[in-house]
């Protein structure tokens, strides 16, 4: 059963991100790795209000989800500590460590706060075990509310 909610979790984070964001790149392939990126209004995720130390009050809290897969095998990281940063272009923006999202669909997550309606870049830092570290940046244009 906790298979299953993690399954539509995801699915909801993937289409909702689709939905909101045409323009943002949602993948990347780099250093062997196909790194992918969700972004979902926390609104939507409070059935999981437990996840990450639970979900703020911020009416422009989001939650950001990244899922890696090695690109010659297609087999999903595991192992991974990812930290990411969200950042109005040309600001420093907030730095959290991404979490593991425990289940079958292991993939890494937290919240963060995107308050203006504006482009963010999204810099995912990926470190694994015995690899360099793997660093992949994203672009989402947050919606007017």
């Amino acid at each position: 059963m906790l298979h299953r909610k993690i399954f539509v979790l995801l699915f909801l984070i993937f289409a909702t991100t689709v939905a909101m964001a045409n323009e943002s790149q949602r993948s990347q392939k780099i250093d062997g790795l196909h790194v992918y990126i969700g972004i979902i209004p926390a609104q939507l995720t409070q059935k999981h209000y437990k996840m990450h130390g639970g979900v703020t009050k911020n009416e422009h809290s989001y939650h950001v989800v990244i899922a890696i897969f090695d690109e010659k095998t297609q087999k999903r990281i595991t192992d991974a500590k990812i930290r990411a940063t969200v950042s109005v272009l040309g600001m420093s923006g907030e730095s959290k460590e991404l979490e593991a999202m425990h289940g079958e669909l292991l993939s890494y997550g937290n919240y963060f706060s995107m308050d203006n309606a504006t482009l963010y870049r999204i810099k995912v830092e990926i470190n694994r075990k015995n690899k360099a570290k793997t660093v992949a940046n994203f672009t989402f244009n947050r919606p007017v509310k």
